[in-house]
């Protein structure tokens, strides 16, 4: 998971919260998700603002999600509560930084094993300390990935981290190729493997993405980029040794 730096909440959403939560608001006016879902133009600021601030990535997963805002708008994704609405307080379901966007869309017809669908309603309160949630700000770093595309506690003693990858099966196989498949497209975009300069060049273009996306910039991120970056580091740090060793050995040679 990617840490999300959340905007200010729409101010549709802000002006429809605002009578709503009023101790003298007037019967039937409810501060409740399913109220906000039946008013388009705030359901609409607020898909548009949490696809912007993710950067068109899943708050979980780290895929791509589709927004087109033309005419007929579609909406590649759905919305989930990152703490579930059944342990919501009054008005918490309807607010802003408690909703993320999540692969899939609605009504896909299937149930996905990984990510929001598979996290349904954990934590319970009593858990709270085993979820890494993509809104805390030491998210990214709790997060390790190899070439393979396999995940793993950064710290092998983070017990929130490792719950949290097994929870929302950050670890199942599919999503592994899913990430894997990006890896190899990204290191070996055709026939020839990439060069350590252009290594460098892409790490920083994705690094400079991100950075901006996070300074409330509109980006849109590639697939699996938080993963892409810790991958290219890694491969930095190979072809540097590569190159080291053969510059050692040439200088053998004319020792």
């Amino acid at each position: 998971m990617r840490t999300i730096k959340k905007r200010p909440p729409p101010n549709a959403l802000v002006t429809w919260r605002t009578p709503r939560l009023a101790e003298n608001r007037g019967p039937g006016i409810e501060c409740t998700y399913e109220e906000m879902r039946r008013d388009p133009p705030v359901l609409q600021a607020v898909e548009d603002g949490l696809y912007a601030e993710q950067g068109g990535l899943c708050a979980y997963t780290g895929m791509q999600i589709e927004l087109h805002v033309g005419s007929p708008r579609e909406v590649g994704f759905h919305l989930e509560h990152v703490k579930a609405q059944k342990y919501c307080c009054y008005g918490e379901d309807a607010d802003y930084g408690n909703i993320v966007a999540c692969w899939p869309r609605p009504n896909q017809g299937f149930e996905p094993v990984y990510g929001a669908v598979r996290k349904m309603s954990w934590p319970a309160p009593e858990e709270l300390g085993l979820f890494v949630s993509p809104l805390v700000p030491s998210c990214t770093s709790r997060f390790s990935f190899n070439h393979r595309g396999e995940i793993a506690a950064t710290d092998s003693n983070d017990a929130a981290a490792k719950t949290t990858i097994e929870k929302l099966g950050l670890d199942n196989g599919e999503l592994t190729e899913l990430r894997l498949a990006a890896i190899r497209g990204t290191l070996k975009p055709g026939k020839k493997w990439l060069t350590l300069e252009q290594v460098r060049r892409l790490l920083q273009k994705l690094e400079t993405e991100a950075a901006s996306l996070d300074r409330g910039e509109h980006v849109r991120l590639r697939a699996f980029s938080f993963v892409l970056q810790q991958v290219l580091a890694r491969e930095i740090r190979k072809l540097e040794g590569i190159k080291e060793a053969k510059r050692q050995a040439g200088s053998s040679k004319r020792r």
